[in-house]
């Protein structure tokens, strides 16, 4: 019979395989639907190797940017849980990121990233620059495919600990 130990490395070492597979998916053929689904998939279970800076709620407050496509697909992971964190889903208003543990943007500037970046707070959005412009994960796609990048810099200075699993698995890392 598993441990527990045993079973939540086993749960963990499935959920990196799933998270592997899912970036590799092809693009050529997928609605945008679809892809804004797959996007949210890789970013739910990025979420699963980040640890938060120590908090009290049992909440992940998950904040899309009013202008970010793809709510739909995010708002369907509402709910769910995220290691011992239940996510929960809303729209940014007004450019607020108050209360946000995680922030969406689709936009990879520098000063849209400036202000959604804070203690504690991770910050994931699309585009080849995303990272090298102060975001802690960007989602690229490249050659039909949805990859993740990291940058450890923002993840340090906003006080997040992500996983060696899921450092292995990024295309990118900016150290």
């Amino acid at each position: 019979m598993f441990k527990l130990s045993t079973l939540s490395k086993l749960s963990g070492l499935v959920a990196v395989c799933g998270l592997a597979w899912a970036t590799t998916i092809t693009l050529t053929s997928a609605k945008s639907s679809d892809v804004d689904q797959l996007r949210a998939a890789i970013v739910f279970n990025v979420l699963r190797f980040i640890e938060f800076a120590p908090e009290q709620r049992g909440t992940i407050d998950f904040c899309v940017a009013p202008d970010a496509d793809g709510y739909e697909a995010f708002r369907s992971f509402s709910g769910r849980r995220a290691g011992s964190r239940i996510v929960l889903v809303r729209t940014a208003r007004d450019g607020s990121y108050s209360g946000c543990d995680v922030v969406y943007l689709d936009s990879s500037g520098r000063d849209q990233i400036q202000r959604a970046s804070a203690r504690g707070r991770l910050v994931i959005g699309g585009g080849r620059r995303f990272i090298d412009n102060g975001g802690t994960v960007g989602l690229v796609q490249s050659g039909g495919q949805v990859r993740f990048q990291l940058n450890l810099v923002a993840a340090s200075n906003s006080q997040l600990t992500i996983s060696s699993r899921l450092i292995r698995l990024a295309s990118k890392v900016a150290r």
